[in-house]
């Protein structure tokens, strides 16, 4: 028991009682818990639901490398290969780099358009080191079939003892594709 004011004695952590007529609820952190979760379940759910009925397609680009994507309505999404890449330097040597580039652009592409998006993502010709990608998606269907054209740029800046030296990148492919 503890006494505040040496008059009126009060128990320390003992939850008030019920007065008449009045009533607690029992455990509000478990009831708010609860409608959280409900939600965040349904926000969840919607986004799940709407890309339950997009179709995986699977293909092979230019250069032989494996492309896939999910098609769902005109929506082409996780558009995932690589794309052949020829950097250049552009200050005083000249030198040039050639390889592969991992292609992930963020936005959806769209059957029958042209999508332009850009992302800060790591750069293979870049030693992993993130850059600005630049992605441009066209895609077309004819029945099943789904191909098109993927490109990429970016650049990227080197620290050397004489002076900062500048790649500029480019890569261009096609792909064909149907469902798997």
């Amino acid at each position: 028991m503890n006494t505040r004011n040496h008059s009126t004695p009060e128990m320390i952590n003992r939850p008030p009682e019920n007065r008449p007529g009045e009533t607690r609820l029992l455990d509000g952190g478990f009831r708010a818990g609860l409608a959280l979760f409900t939600c965040l379940f349904a926000f969840w759910f919607m986004f799940a639901a709407d890309d339950a009925g997009a179709a995986a397609y699977k293909g092979k680009t230019k250069g032989g490398s494996s492309i896939t994507f999910a098609l769902k309505g005109n929506r082409v999404t996780g558009i995932r290969t690589v794309v052949p890449t020829l950097c250049l330097e552009t200050t005083g040597g000249y030198t040039s780099r050639a390889g592969s580039e991992l292609f992930q652009p963020v936005a959806a592409g769209r059957i029958g358009r042209t999508v332009k998006s850009k992302a800060l993502q790591p750069a293979a010709m870049n030693v992993g080191a993130k850059a600005t990608k630049n992605y441009e998606v066209t895609v077309n269907r004819r029945g099943r079939t789904v191909s098109g054209k993927l490109k990429l740029n970016f650049s990227f800046l080197i620290p050397d003892l004489y002076g900062a030296r500048i790649y500029i990148c480019s890569g261009v492919t096609t792909f064909s594709a149907t469902p798997r």
